[in-house]
């Protein structure tokens, strides 16, 4: 018998949701057509060297790779602006003005399809060669803003920001030897696209980081809002004419802009490409949370290829867009807040009570699970623990409380706002007393946590077998299931008790407050008051 099922993370689209799905594709590239661009279609398949080399690279993790006969690495086309580069490149050389090119394809990427994530997703936008003006940058972003509207949608905000700047000040660091290789530049890079305050401020104590540089990067994940507020805090913070420049760029950019549109920035924007040079912007539907659209300005990529053209573009991803269509509910008054039942939670509603936020009908032993606040502003939702990353990074929840142990070992994509200071333990590797490594023979480890016990190993290069352990992970080491585990340590009384004992200390852990990425920006003012207040129990 045929197997019926199909992939996890790809899905059939029947005919009614095809019509809907392809009149808003033909809608969004009449609105390129209007604005010029004309278009084109890369392969499927690309070699892997395209996307993997030095400062333009796609993570390479996130690659469908395929070995063709010849032996050589391919991949499923991962994004669209590289290959395009690629073809100007080899096509347009001798090309005079700008060249304007708009796309309709399919990307695919690794995701995590059991959060609901795809590994293949419709894709249109546009990329436009030649050209470094501000004007080109304001077009680029306002054939955007358009094409999302003629989807039907007018509730949006667009965000931008400069990537010059964050490099600017990573430059200053690298010439006052703040840092000792990539990898703490890489680290500091990803803490500041996830705006991980708590991981920046411990990173700056860990490598004792200059006052007026440590200052910075506590100020940078927290500049954005208003536009001309950003930009005139971002020009008093600036400590280089590479961080100035880029200020000022922005403020060009904004002047060139319909005085109508919601317009607000973030200077702590880096893009999670790394080919981007200059100008970055998000869409964001207030409705639904989502950000359907992103893209900035890449002068350097072509470099890549031999020749020096200025570009700039956008993506728009369609699946959202029509998603997006779906959604009918309008809760843009009320902040959703994830808590999983358990100690956390009875701490944080006494600390959201502390700041005069009570809920009335919740009690503990209550077993409903949305409860709204007297003043209808808050509502607190009850997920299992391990499941609040995934109901914030999906924008269920706007925001949630959650433990540094699950959001470790979820990586959800969510920015980490606030370290709340209870709940504190530490990730360790445990083991029987007197246990010794053996380099010679692979290390057994057990835990409920295997990705933060792959991470953590994978940096020392021991090789090793993880073991998934759901009950009691410190029986594992005394039946002989493994060498070691790693697990929460809070008093250490259970290891003793049973005959362990702490071999390496990982990581500290506390309860952190996340942040849905789009509600950061379209519910600011309701998300930085809730911040702020419990900021201020935090340090009493």
């Amino acid at each position: 018998m045929i197997n019926k099922f199909i992939p996890e993370g790809v899905a059939d689209i029947n005919y009614d949701e095809y019509e809907k799905i392809s009149a808003m594709e033909n809608s969004v590239l009449d609105v390129f057509r209007s604005a010029g661009y004309r278009q084109i279609l890369t392969p499927s398949f690309e070699y892997f060297d395209l996307f993997s080399d030095g400062d333009v690279s796609v993570n390479t993790e996130d690659m469908y790779k395929i070995i063709d006969t010849n032996g050589k690495i391919m991949v499923l086309r991962p994004d669209a602006t590289i290959p395009i580069a690629r073809m100007v490149a080899t096509h347009y050389r001798e090309s005079s003005g700008a060249v304007k090119l708009m796309y309709l394809t399919n990307v695919f990427r690794s995701a995590d399809y059991r959060a609901g994530g795809r590994r293949e997703f419709r894709q249109a936008g546009i990329e436009c060669f030649g050209t470094d003006s501000p004007e080109t940058d304001a077009e680029i972003i306002t054939t955007a803003i358009d094409a999302v509207q003629k989807c039907g949608f007018r509730d949006l905000t667009t965000e931008i920001g400069n990537a010059e700047y964050f490099k600017g000040f990573m430059q200053e660091m690298k010439s006052a030897g703040m840092f000792s290789g990539p990898e703490e530049e890489r680290e500091l890079r990803s803490m500041m696209e996830t705006k991980n305050i708590p991981g920046i401020r411990k990173y700056c104590e860990e490598h004792s980081i200059e006052e007026k540089y440590a200052s910075v990067l506590m100020e940078l994940p927290v500049m954005y809002g208003t536009i001309t507020e950003v930009l005139d805090h971002a020009y008093r913070t600036a400590i280089n004419d590479q961080m100035r420049e880029a200020v000022e760029n922005l403020r060009n950019i904004a002047d060139r802009l319909n005085a109508t549109a919601d317009l607000t920035a973030d200077m702590s924007l880096i893009g999670s490409m790394d080919y981007y040079s200059g100008m970055i912007f998000r869409i964001y539907l207030k409705e639904s949370g989502a950000i359907v659209g992103s893209g900035g300005r890449y002068d350097r990529l072509l470099k890549k290829f031999g020749k020096n053209i200025p570009a700039a573009g956008f993506g728009l991803n369609i699946n959202l867009l029509y998603e997006a269509s779906l959604t009918e509910e309008d809760t843009g008054s009320v902040l959703n807040i994830a808590l999983g039942k358990g100690r956390l939670a009875d701490i944080t509603i006494e600390k959201l009570k502390e700041a005069g936020i009570e809920f009335p009908d919740y009690t503990k032993k209550s077993r409903k699970l949305i409860f709204t606040d007297k003043t209808g502003r808050y509502r607190i939702i009850f997920v299992k623990a391990v499941d609040v990353g995934i109901y914030v990074e999906k924008g269920a929840c706007d925001v949630g409380v959650i433990g540094k142990d699950t959001l470790l070992e979820s990586a959800s994509d969510v920015f980490e706002m606030l370290d709340l200071g209870y709940g504190k333990c530490i990730f360790a590797v445990a083991a029987p007393k007197g246990f010794q490594y053996n380099p010679r023979k692979k290390l057994r480890v057990a835990s409920k946590y295997p990705r933060v016990a792959k991470e953590f190993f994978a940096k020392s290069g021991r090789s090793i077998e993880i073991i998934k352990i759901n009950g009691s992970v410190e029986l594992a080491p005394l039946v002989g299931l493994s060498d070691v585990i790693v697990d929460i340590v809070e008093t250490g009384n259970t290891l003793k008790e049973n005959g362990l004992e702490v071999v390496e200390p990982i990581t500290d852990i506390s309860a952190r407050f996340i942040v849905n990425c789009a509600s950061l920006k379209t519910k600011q003012a309701q998300v930085t008051e809730l911040i702020r207040l419990l900021r201020e129990r935090t340090e009493q």
